[in-house]
């Protein structure tokens, strides 16, 4: 018997696993027409129904289900197949979405580590805010804070670093107090990312008053914060992670003796990517380092 096109079969596997023409055509990007047609033809093809309509949707027949469980078996196949023939060139470069924050103020400082220790992947670090899709392949990881949106991904948790307001210490000399009192910080100049939320949540962690109408720049990124308030500008908030180095430096100085965890950093990817070569070594690695950073933070 002639093999069935490979369209077809991928339409036929989208409409059995989610019982609905328009969402298996969202899913392959392409109208609910032409999977319908993909339907019919397979069946012509095969001589035998596959799926027949109801109220719900589309259901499978006995035919079409023992058929879907085999289809779906040989595209896995496929798709693995594919990869492993291509692993060996994958293997050799990796590209990474990353907060901007985290990518300039914790991971590029340490890039020549990573590169020194495994010279032979090609390294690509791609910040930005929106969350990405995975699914596209255009990333092989990403490094986000916060807990992702449920779905099929893989999750290391790398930190859940303390979060604590910051401000250089020209700054902090004119505003003694609030070295240690930080009753104050609500009449403080505050500098916010992308909105007030930030700090309105970290003032009830701590256990402080938050003033009814929080004021102050918003810069949007988590490093121009951090820069503004080494300048002078005020204080805002960050952690061990992003603001370390100034830390040890006296660059920036800590406000008081706080305790407020809020969200954790995470590197995410998809399960089939997940012990790729490359990207195992850079999890390794990235979870090794952050350990070590955090050890050391709280050692300090």
């Amino acid at each position: 018997m002639k093999i069935p096109p490979l369209p077809a079969l991928r339409a036929f596997e989208a409409v059995a696993r989610h019982g609905n023409v328009r969402r298996a055509a969202e899913e392959l990007g392409l109208d609910h027409t032409v999977v319908s047609r993909h339907l019919r033809s397979l069946q012509e093809l095969v001589d035998a129904q596959l799926v027949r309509t109801s109220r719900q949707g589309v259901v499978l027949t006995q035919a079409g289900s023992d058929y879907a469980g085999r289809i779906r078996s040989a595209l896995a196949d496929i798709a693995d197949a594919t990869r492993d023939v291509s692993q060996e060139k994958r293997s050799a470069s990796l590209t990474i979405g990353c907060l901007p924050g985290f990518a300039l103020r914790w991971m590029t400082p340490r890039l020549p580590d990573f590169q020194r220790l495994h010279p032979e992947i090609d390294l690509s670090l791609r910040p930005g805010d929106i969350k990405p899709d995975l699914a596209d392949d255009t990333l092989d990881a990403q490094i986000g804070y916060g807990a992702p949106a449920a779905g099929d991904m893989r999750v290391a948790v790398l930190a859940r670093p303390r979060v604590f307001p910051v401000a250089s210490p020209f700054w902090l000399e004119k505003h003694p107090t609030l070295a240690d009192d930080l009753g104050g910080l609500a009449n403080a100049p505050l500098i916010h990312e992308e909105s007030h939320e930030q700090w309105r949540v970290w003032f009830a962690a701590a256990g402080l008053t938050a003033p009814k109408e929080l004021r102050g720049p918003k810069l949007w990124h988590a490093h121009l914060a951090v820069e503004a308030a080494r300048l002078g500008q005020g204080v805002a908030l960050a952690n061990e992670l992003i603001c370390g180095a100034d830390l040890a430096s006296g660059g920036l100085v800590e406000l008081g003796a706080t305790s407020v965890v809020m969200q954790p950093y995470v590197l995410i990817a998809r399960p089939r990517r997940w012990n790729e070569p490359a990207l195992a070594r850079f999890r390794r690695w990235l979870v090794a380092q952050v350990r070590q950073d955090m050890s050391g933070a709280r050692r300090a």
